[in-house]
């Protein structure tokens, strides 16, 4: 159960529980099985320089309600389900950590690494799904007139996929002026697609799987 135990013990589920999970209803087969929406925020400083990403992960309703017990409840009480989140929300980002967030962030082509995020706050939103907010700061502030910043949030194995929410673009505001966010689609081969839908919950994928589903996102700015 390799590739269930990256994805879901990345974001604070244990393995053995995921057994539980496979009852919830999703399909039996095929990935991913987990879905997140993503919405990002640049965080610049009084120079325009880039010192942090803020990342939201909005949960699908069936993954928050494994998360979160009180989903399940006939008639959910809402405080009792701020809170189970507001409790599980830390933990899922320290072990998010041990798994660089699932980000994966270039500048000026050099990979950055040893990303580490740090709890900003959940939510519930649509009454039934689960949104988790943290903060990546940066070890040192980047000049993005002087190169280009590209970042992917992907689970490795495709158990998740991770996209940006919908009509949503990254927001760049307090940044330099010029900057623009691109979104590059990914664009997996036929084989890889038939690859993906013929895996099933606790089958291997070859490593590295995730990386042909994810967005790209390039920020250039005009000098």
């Amino acid at each position: 159960m390799r590739s269930i135990g990256v994805a879901l013990h990345s974001i604070g589920l244990k393995v053995p529980a995921v057994a539980l999970l496979l009852t919830i209803g999703a399909v039996a087969s095929a990935h991913p099985h987990e879905w997140i929406d993503l919405r990002v925020e640049f965080k610049f400083d009084e120079e325009k320089r880039l010192i942090a990403l803020e990342q939201a992960w909005l949960f699908d309703p069936f993954f928050s309600a494994y998360v979160l017990e009180e989903l399940n409840a006939a008639r959910p009480k809402r405080s009792i389900v701020r809170e189970q989140a507001q409790s599980m929300g830390p933990e899922m980002v320290t072990n998010l950590n041990k798994h660089n967030l699932l980000n994966e962030w270039h500048y000026r082509g050099e990979e950055i690494s040893d990303l580490v995020g740090t709890f900003v706050s959940t939510q519930i939103r649509n009454r039934n799904q689960m949104e988790l907010t943290f903060r990546i700061d940066l070890k040192e502030p980047l000049d993005l007139t002087t190169g280009q910043f590209e970042y992917r949030v992907f689970d490795p194995t495709y158990y998740i996929e991770i996209l940006h929410a919908d009509g949503y673009r990254p927001r760049l505001r307090g940044g330099p002026r010029g900057c623009k966010a691109t979104i590059i689609e990914p664009e997996p081969s036929e084989d890889l697609l038939t690859y993906a839908a013929d895996l099933d919950r606790d089958e291997n994928p070859e490593d590295g799987l995730g990386q042909h589903f994810a967005e790209r996102v390039v920020i250039a700015c005009k000098q």
